[in-house]
């Protein structure tokens, strides 16, 4: 009985110490190659006004209450953000040199009260732009246990707004259009797939050759050509997968299996670019459902469905691909 006592009063004294040896500070350093003048990258980022249109934290909520000071273009200048998914705080211009680096601070107010240091530095390359976007700050002490997690969540959210940045300067550029559609029910469909496991750029590898191999094997287009993913793992990108193609009674006998999905309802997100973005996409719907508290089903495949190949695309901004995770 004191064991036992003994043991349960003292777990709250070594969560403490555990949390105690933590760092708690986080690091993320992001860099890309925008192609447009250093100019034209150094305004849109200075200009807060411009962040709604390629911030990858607003588009899970378009409708937040954002407010801006005066002068917000300048030293002082500022942008707070107000709402129920996003939560809620302030960017701070802190220190400006023209098209060199921009320093900054962020401050989250809710859901838990933080401050970080927010750099840009601007490198020009005959025309374009070497962007590089960081942040350092610290984790709240009873959340240092989630210091290394944050980390890897704000490398992808900084890669997705670089990309969506680069898009916002150049919309002729390569870059990635989202468009959270919602929740719609999917009905059951015959395929024939070709497993492929590993990590996301494993399948962008050998998704087309795949395609085409089960096309040939089907005589003809039977259908638009998907993934389906029987195990995922949004933030290490791993998977256990099939690439398919839907398959009918009159489909010629092959040498692959025929195999069934049972539909059900799914919430669907539109990619509109190229296939080298889906990683983000993914990553994307996954925190939209997550901030929306929208509930998965991990029992059923999520769905990548083609409408579009990129050997048939002139322009990989018209490339459109539905992405389908399944939910409660």
């Amino acid at each position: 009985m004191w064991i036992a006592l003994a043991i349960v009063t003292s777990m709250p004294l070594v969560a403490v110490i555990y949390l105690a040896s933590l760092d708690g500070v986080f690091r993320v350093r992001r860099s890309l190659e925008i192609a447009a003048p250093v100019e034209v990258v150094f305004a849109a980022i200075v200009d807060f006004k411009s962040w709604p249109h390629w911030s990858p934290w607003l588009m899970h909520e378009p409708d937040t209450r954002i407010d801006y000071g005066d002068d917000y273009q300048r030293e002082g200048g500022y942008y707070s953000w107000d709402g129920k998914v996003v939560g809620a705080g302030k960017l701070t211009h802190v220190s400006i040199r023209p098209n060199t680096n921009i320093r900054q601070r962020i401050e989250f107010t809710r859901p838990f009260k933080s401050v970080s240091e927010v750099g840009w530095d601007f490198e020009s390359r005959n025309g374009k732009t070497l962007v590089h976007w960081q942040m350092e700050g610290g984790m709240p002490f009873l959340f240092r246990f989630m210091t290394r997690r944050t980390e890897s969540m704000i490398v992808r959210d900084y890669d997705l707004g670089l990309a969506l940045l680069n898009g916002y300067v150049n919309d002729a550029t390569p870059h990635p259009k989202l468009a959270f559609v919602g929740t719609q029910e999917l009905e059951d469909f015959s395929y024939w797939a070709i497993p492929c496991n590993g990590n996301l750029r494993q399948l962008e590898a050998s998704r087309q050759s795949s395609i085409e191999a089960l096309r040939a094997a089907a005589a003809g287009k039977t259908g638009l050509a998907l993934t389906l993913y029987r195990q995922f793992d949004p933030m290490a990108s791993l998977f256990r997968a099939e690439v398919a193609i839907p398959v009918t009674d009159s489909t010629p006998q092959s040498n692959y299996t025929r195999r069934e999905f049972r539909g059900g309802r799914y919430f669907r997100m539109t990619l509109r670019g190229d296939h080298r973005f889906i990683p983000l996409g993914w990553y994307a719907l996954f925190c939209h459902c997550r901030m929306h508290k929208i509930k998965l089903d991990r029992a059923r495949p999520w769905l990548e469905i083609y409408h579009d190949e990129p050997n048939r695309v002139t322009d990989s901004n018209e490339i459109s691909t539905a992405l389908y995770i399944p939910v409660k």
